[in-house]
Formats: structure tokens, sequence, C-alpha cells
């Protein structure tokens, strides 16, 4: 009888431990995988501006690594970290990023992959989009005069063209060191308005206000540095191809009037 009660004991003893063996098994097992969670999922801006978002990992079974990897569109940008990827360490990782003119044609995609001591992952996506600024359009492109519509005198019947022809072949080269300079052309010095004194002011700045609204150029007369002519561009919209705006001509001293004429701009490859 006492032999029966102690194998029952024995039994019991052994079943107990082995649930507790399974039951542990299966806490363990139930440990979730990692989770990558970002401080965004997107950006847009213009080029010129920094995207940054903060990943933060959570990870019961610890964190082997999380690896950053880039693309532009589908394909991997194998310019960036090794082979297009970048592995760190930390639950907590700030990526930042220049945009510049790769993201004007495709959108540019970080994907953040965290993998924990057991090999499970979980992972997730930061989008950035980009918009072409001025200044990289400006700085991108050698600009050429198309088209200058505005009204000389009050009687006029209303805008027309006023660009001549040796005015038509004008390229101005914007530089990111805030200088320019203005090619004339074939067709210069004669052609009477302006072109009559091509040359006889030597391009020198240009900027553009905060907002990107206005493009201000200067010029110095050859003969008097004191003589700086300074020509304000109101910008009414810019992109890869053409950039149109006004600017406000005095032409008082004519007998004209003031009057804001509309510039149109072409695009050309420096």
């Amino acid at each position: 009888m006492k032999f029966k009660n102690f194998s029952f004991l024995l039994v019991a003893g052994l079943l107990s431990t082995t649930a507790i063996t399974i039951f542990s098994c299966k806490k363990d097992e139930n440990k979730p995988a990692p989770s990558v969670s970002l401080s965004a999922a997107t950006f847009s801006g213009k080029t010129g501006e920094t995207a940054s978002v903060t990943a933060t990992v959570v990870a019961p079974e610890g964190l082997k690594s999380l690896k950053i990897t880039k693309y532009l569109g589908t394909d991997v940008d194998a310019t960036y970290g090794t082979a297009g990827t970048k592995t760190v360490t930390d639950l907590s990782h700030t990526e930042s990023y220049l945009l510049n003119g790769e993201g004007l044609t495709t959108p540019v995609r970080f994907k953040f992959t965290a993998e924990d001591n057991k090999g499970q992952i979980g992972s997730a996506d930061f989008i950035v989009t980009t918009e072409a600024s001025v200044g990289y359009l400006l700085t991108t492109f050698n600009w050429q005069w198309k088209s200058k519509i505005g009204k000389v005198f009050a009687a006029d019947p209303g805008e027309t063209e006023q660009i001549l022809d040796c005015e038509k072949d004008n390229i101005y080269s914007f530089k990111a060191d805030g200088t320019y300079t203005l090619d004339y052309g074939a067709i210069t010095g004669t052609g009477g308005g302006t072109c009559d004194f091509d040359g006889f002011r030597a391009p020198t700045t240009w900027t553009l206000n905060a907002g990107e609204t206005e493009l201000t150029i200067k010029a110095v007369n050859v003969f008097d540095p004191t003589d700086i002519q300074t020509e304000v561009y109101k910008i009414t919209s810019a992109t890869t191809a053409s950039m149109k705006s006004t600017q406000t001509v005095d032409l008082t001293v004519f007998g004209g009037i003031v009057y804001d004429w509309k510039f149109e701009w072409t695009a050309k490859p420096k």
C-alpha cells in the first residue's frame, strides 16, 4: 500500500514538473518579435532641407541588430552604408537625410529592420518625397529669357511682347556662392533698347528671400563702382523646365510708366 502511494506521488511529481517545463517553454515561445516605431512615417520637403527620424526598438528577446537600408524607389542605393545598408545595435537611432536632386524623380525610402537574439524580425519604413527649391533650380540649370510682356506707355491698348531679338540669347548662370554670370550671346551691343549697353554693367551677386519668392540680381557699372543696379524679380512659378516672374519696370525717365512686366525664363543644361 505504501509502495503504491509512493509510486502515485512520484508520478504526480513528474507530471507536475513536466507541466511546469512545458508551460515554461510555451511562455518562452510566446515572447513577441521585436517592433520598430518611428517618430514619423513620412517627410516632404524641398532640396536643401533635412529630414530626421528616430527609430525606437522594443525587443523582449534582446536586440541583435538594427539595419537601415536606403532605397531610391524600389532599388537599393548601394552608395549608402555598406552596399546600401547601415547596421547599428542601439535600441534608439536617429537618421538624418539632406534632401537633394536624387529624390526629385523617385521617393527615397529608409527601411529599419530589427532582429532579436532568436532571429525574429520587425520593420518599419520612412519615406521622403522631395520638391525642387528655387535655389536648387537656379544653380542646377542656366536660364535664358524667353519672353517679357508689359506696357511702355499709359496709352498702350494692352500688354505686348517686349523682348528684343538681341535679348533672346541672353543666358544667366547662377552659382552656389551667390555670384552669377551673364552671357549676352552672339547678338549683342546692337538692336536698340538695353542691348546697346550690353557689357556696360558687370554681374555681381544674386540672392533669394527666405520664402524663395523674390530673386534679387545686382550688377555694377564698369566705369563707376558706386553705381550699382538692382533688379528684383518676383517669382510666380519655377520648374525644371521654366520659371515665371514679374518685375516692376520704371520707364518714367523716358516718358513711360511704372508697370509690372512678366518675364518667362527657359532652363538650359549647364
